[in-house]
């Protein structure tokens, strides 16, 4: 069927689209009795304002590009969770895309944005994003952008990222005030900057502890976690175990049952947004990085650059 538009209803009612257009939006200089029948005729012929047409006359889309690294059930929902609580209470629509972790369709969900005239982007790095070169088209459309999760050097964007250093720290601390002599230390992928950041400083805090040993291991996903492990755990027995991310200590806990070795033998200790770990092993701790509230962050401070688009600074805000 026909969608129904202004002009439709103008022509059945034999007024102009203008006074249909004040009608619909209770215009003062419309009369009681013209509003009464444009609204019965709009309704009788099931008239659904275009939110895009009015939205674009006023300059203004009232939508949100949301670019994400790849979908996972691990972190990435409670996030969107707190962006969308967020845009909701705002009157803002999103839409995502997903990057599939790489950067050319990264480049492509940009200028998607873009051509859909946004009126800002939220986005999540992806693991082969090392600078901002080609977000220069939304930089000269006027579009801002907030990068929330993982970060670049470059001093450009806001960026809204959790305390690497000290969660990993904290998780060190943990591990050794457990008594753990032997830790194996399992990291996310190498090239990006959180895991850099988390693996200097989980790995600076032991040198102050020369009787407690560690193994690094550095893993892209859940599946290659359990792999690796399964295979150093026939030859090498800790008694600690960190885990970066949600993610990763999905694959230690497969392993670990793989394996037939309870929780119990290991001090296990993660980086987690507090909800997964709780449903997989009651011994397990974490450190708890909150996706929700890092979602309602980034997304309040890319409106308050909407609203003052004269604001060009950028900072680095920590959660």
């Amino acid at each position: 069927m026909k969608r129904t538009t202004i002009k439709d209803l103008a022509d059945l009612l034999q007024i102009s689209t203008s006074t249909v257009s004040r009608a619909l939006s209770n215009h003062p200089d419309i009369s009681d009795a013209v509003k009464k029948r444009v609204k019965e005729t709009a309704e009788t012929f099931n008239y659904v304002p275009n939110d895009f047409a009015i939205n674009f006359r006023k300059k203004s889309s009232k939508v949100i590009g949301l670019i994400i690294p790849k979908m996972s059930m691990f972190f990435i929902p409670s996030i969107i969770e707190g962006i969308s609580a967020k845009l909701n209470k705002e009157g803002y629509q999103f839409f995502m895309l997903s990057s599939e972790e790489s950067l050319e369709i990264e480049k492509e969900n940009l200028q998607t944005c873009a051509n859909s005239r946004v009126d800002g982007v939220l986005i999540s790095l992806t693991a082969q994003t090392q600078n901002f070169e080609h977000f220069k088209k939304l930089d000269d459309l006027g579009i801002p952008l907030v990068v929330f999760d993982k970060s670049l050097s470059e001093d450009k964007y806001d960026q809204v990222i959790f305390n690497n250093e000290k969660d990993a720290e904290v998780c060190a601390k943990k591990l050794v005030d457990h008594n753990c002599k032997k830790i194996l230390a399992i990291f996310g992928n190498k090239d990006l900057e959180i895991t850099g950041k988390r693996e200097k400083s989980f790995m600076s805090y032991l040198e102050k502890y020369p009787d407690v040993e560690c193994k690094s291991l550095f893993c892209d996903s859940a599946e290659q976690v359990k792999d690796k492990l399964e295979i150093i755990l026939e030859y090498e027995d800790f008694d600690g175990i960190f885990a970066m991310s949600d993610e990763t200590l999905a694959g230690i806990n497969y392993a670990l049952k793989v394996k037939e070795l309870s929780a119990k033998k290991y001090k296990v200790i993660a980086i987690s947004e507090g909800i997964f770990p709780k449903y997989l092993n009651p011994y397990f701790e974490f450190e708890k990085n909150d996706g929700i509230k890092m979602g309602m962050m980034a997304a309040n401070i890319l409106l308050e650059k909407i609203k003052n688009p004269e604001n060009k600074s950028a900072n680095t805000y920590y959660i």
